[in-house]
C-alpha cells in the first residue's frame, strides 16, 4: 500500500477517520460487489475498506446474485463501479446484468469490471467484443495491488464521466434558458414588426387619402393616375387641382429614396402647394400660377427644413383661355410624352431637383395645347421595370407604346407591362392629362 503514488491521490485511513473525512472530502464513491462467493465479499472489503480516492472514501455495497444486483442498482443512485462475477445463479448471470445496466437502465456512466473464476464460461475476447464492460479480470490473477489499480482507474474514469455529464446538464440548462430568452425576444420582435407594419399600413391609408381621385374632370381637362409603391408607402406623388375657372394646375413628384421617410416628404409637398393655392384664392399671392416661382420657393423651403431629401418634380399650369401650358421640369425623367395632331413627342426640359442646391435657378417654359391632346408623365420607376438594356432603347420603347392610339392610362400601363400585383424595385407613378 505504501507504493501507491501521490498523483493518484490514493490514501488509506482507519475506520475511525473515515467518518470524519467523508463529509469534508465529499460523498463516498459507491462500489457494488456482485458475487455469490461470500469469501470474495470479505476479501474485497478487507482490501478496499480504507481506500480514499481524491478525498472521498468508498461505500461498499453487496449483492449475491444478478437479481439482487438489479434491486441495488435500481434503489441506489450514482454507483460508480460494479465488481461483477460472471457465473452466479446461472452461467451468464453477470453478462445478463451487464445488458440490463446498459440497455434497460441506460446507465453508460457506471464502470463495470468482470471478475471470473471460470474464464472458460466467458472467454475474454468474446466478452470484451460483445459486452459493454470496462475491464476483465480472472480472480486468480487479481492480486491486492492489481485490484487497487483497477478500482482507482475505474473511479478516475467515472469522475471524468461525471464531470462531462454535469457540464452537459449545465449546458442544457443554459441552452434552455437561452432558448426561452430567444423565444421571448423573437415574440417581442414579432410584435414590433407587426406594430411597424400596422403603422406603415395606416401611413399608406393616410397618404393615399391625400391623392386626388383618379379619372377626375376639372374645368374641361381629364386627369387619371397610377401610383404603385415599392414598399407600403410611396415616395412618388401626383396632384391636380382647379386654381380658378381659368387655370388648372398639376404635378408629378419623385422624392429621393423610397419608403416611410420619402412618403413623409410627399405630405410636406402636398401641404406646401396647397398653402400657395390658398394664398392665391385669398388674393394674397399669385406664385402658384408661375411654375418657376413654385419650384424656387419649394427649393428654399426644403433647404431650410434640412430634411435630407430632394424632390424631382414636374409642375405645370394650363391656361384654358389661350390653350397654353406653362411648365417646369425639376429633374423628372423620362420626359413627359405629349400626343397631339397625331404626333407623339417628348417634352424635353432639364432642371435641377428641388432641395438639392441653394444656387439652383428655375425658369418656366410654355407650349401650346391643341383642342385634343394627351400628356403622359412618368416617374423613373417606369424605367426600372422595362426590359430593354440601354436607356436609349427604353426611351424608344416608351415612345413606341403611343404610336397606336392610346385609349387611356390603363391601356398605356398594360402596354408597358405594369400591373398592381407586380413587385417593384422602385416606386412608380404615372399621370395622364387629356382633353
Amino acid at each position: 500500500m505504501n507504493q501507491t503514488s501521490e498523483q493518484d491521490e490514493l490514501l488509506f485511513c482507519s475506520e475511525e477517520d473515515e467518518s470524519a473525512d467523508s463529509p469534508a472530502g465529499g460523498s463516498p464513491w459507491k462500489v457494488l460487489v456482485v458475487d455469490d462467493d461470500e469469501e470474495v465479499h470479505v476479501l474485497t472489503r478487507l482490501v478496499l475498506r480504507d481506500l480514499v480516492f481524491e478525498g472521498r472514501p468508498l461505500q461498499l455495497l453487496s449483492a449475491r446474485s444478478g437479481i439482487q444486483a438489479r434491486e441495488v442498482l435500481t434503489s441506489e443512485p450514482n454507483i460508480a463501479l460494479v465488481l461483477l462475477d460472471v457465473v452466479m445463479e446461472s452461467d451468464d448471470a453477470g453478462l445478463q446484468l451487464v445488458k440490463y445496466i446498459r440497455r434497460e437502465l441506460h446507465n453508460d456512466a457506471v464502470r463495470i469490471i468482470l471478475r471470473t473464476g471460470q474464464p472458460g464460461h466467458a472467454p475474454e475476447q468474446e466478452v470484451i467484443l460483445k459486452y459493454d464492460i470496462n475491464d476483465y479480470k480472472e480472480k486468480t490473477e487479481l492480486t491486492l495491488q492489481k485490484l487497487l489499480t483497477a478500482v482507482v482507474s475505474s473511479l478516475r474514469s467515472y469522475k471524468y464521466i461525471e464531470q462531462v455529464v454535469q457540464l452537459n446538464q449545465e449546458l442544457e440548462i443554459k441552452v434552455q434558458q437561452r432558448t426561452k430568452e430567444l423565444q421571448k425576444a423573437n415574440a417581442k420582435l414579432q410584435r414590433t414588426v407587426q406594430a411597424l407594419q400596422e403603422g406603415e399600413e395606416a401611413g399608406k391609408r393616410i397618404q393615399f387619402k391625400l391623392l386626388p381621385a383618379s379619372d377626375t374632370h376639372i374645368n374641361g381637362i381629364d386627369f387619371a393616375h397610377i401610383l404603385l409603391p415599392s414598399e407600403f408607402m410611396s415616395g412618388d406623388f401626383v396632384d391636380y387641382f382647379a386654381i380658378d375657372d381659368r387655370y388648372v394646375g398639376f404635378y408629378l413628384a419623385d422624392v429621393s429614396g423610397h419608403g416611410v421617410s420619402s412618403a413623409f416628404v410627399t405630405v410636406y409637398l402636398k401641404r406646401f402647394i396647397s398653402n400657395m393655392l390658398e394664398q392665391y384664392r385669398r388674393g394674397e399671392e399669385q406664385s402658384v400660377l408661375d411654375p418657376a416661382a413654385v419650384l424656387t420657393a419649394l427649393n428654399c423651403a426644403l433647404l431650410a427644413e434640412n430634411l435630407g431629401k430632394h424632390i424631382a418634380i414636374f409642375y405645370a399650369v394650363i391656361d384654358r383661355q389661350n390653350n397654353q401650358c406653362r411648365y417646369i421640369n425639376g429633374g423628372i425623367f423620362p420626359w413627359p410624352l405629349l400626343i397631339q395632331h397625331e404626333r407623339a413627342e417628348f417634352v424635353e426640359s432639364r432642371g435641377t431637383p428641388v432641395g438639392l442646391f441653394d444656387f439652383s435657378q428655375y425658369q418656366s417654359a410654355e407650349c401650346h395645347l391643341a383642342e385634343a391632346f394627351q400628356l403622359y408623365l412618368f416617374s423613373d420607376g417606369v424605367l426600372e421595370i422595362m426590359t430593354e438594356k440601354t436607356l436609349e432603347a427604353k426611351m424608344a420603347a416608351l415612345h413606341a407604346c403611343v404610336k397606336a392610339p392610346v385609349k387611356d392610362l390603363q391601356d398605356l400601363a398594360g402596354r408597358l407591362g405594369i400591373s398592381e400585383s407586380m413587385s417593384l424595385p422602385d416606386d412608380l407613378a404615372m399621370l395622364a392629362v387629356t382633353r
